[in-house]
C-alpha cells in the first residue's frame, strides 16, 4: 500500500489539481500588458496597449523595432506580436502581417512557439497569413509537418 503525499505543493509548482495559466492566451494578454513596450525610451509618448497595436498596424515600418528579439525577451515579443495579429485584418494589414511572420515569428519557429499556438486554434485568417511568410525550408521536417497541420485546421 502506497501512501499519498498530503504535503502542500512548493510555491512554483503547480499540483495536478492546479490548473496552469498560459500566459499567451487571448485572455491572458488582455489581462496582462507587460509585453507593452516602453516607447519614452526611444523619444516617442506613452501609449496604450490599443495605441501601440493600432500604430503598429498602421505603420510596420515605424515600429519593426518593437518587434525584434534584440531588446526584449521571446516572451514579450510573441505576446506583442500576438497582440497585433489579433487586431490585425486582411488585407488592410497585410504589410504588418508580413513582416511579423518573416520577423519574429520566423525567428522564433521552434516546437516551444507552436505550442504556445496551440491556443490560438482555429487560426484567425491573419495569423495564417503571417505564419504563411515564415519561411520553413530550413526547419526541420517534422516542424513544418506540424505547422502545415495546424495550418489546415
Amino acid at each position: 500500500m502506497t501512501k499519498k503525499n498530503l504535503s502542500k505543493p512548493r510555491l512554483g509548482k503547480h499540483s495536478s489539481d492546479t490548473p496552469s495559466v498560459n500566459p499567451f492566451t487571448r485572455n491572458a494578454l488582455s489581462s496582462d500588458l507587460t509585453w507593452l513596450r516602453d516607447v519614452t525610451a526611444v523619444g516617442k509618448p506613452p501609449v496604450t496597449a490599443e495605441a501601440y497595436v493600432q500604430a503598429y498596424l498602421a505603420d510596420p515600418g515605424e515600429w519593426y523595432w518593437s518587434t525584434i528579439l534584440l531588446h526584449d525577451s521571446r516572451e514579450s515579443v510573441l505576446k506583442r506580436v500576438l497582440a497585433i495579429v489579433e487586431q490585425a485584418r486582411l488585407p488592410d494589414h497585410e504589410k504588418a502581417l508580413g513582416q511579423i511572420g518573416a520577423g519574429p515569428l520566423e525567428d522564433m519557429m521552434s516546437d516551444e512557439l507552436l505550442d504556445h499556438l496551440q491556443h490560438w486554434l482555429p487560426f484567425t485568417p491573419a495569423m495564417r497569413y503571417a505564419l504563411g511568410q515564415v519561411r520553413m525550408s530550413s526547419e526541420p521536417p517534422a516542424l513544418q509537418q506540424r505547422l502545415k497541420a495546424m495550418l489546415t485546421r
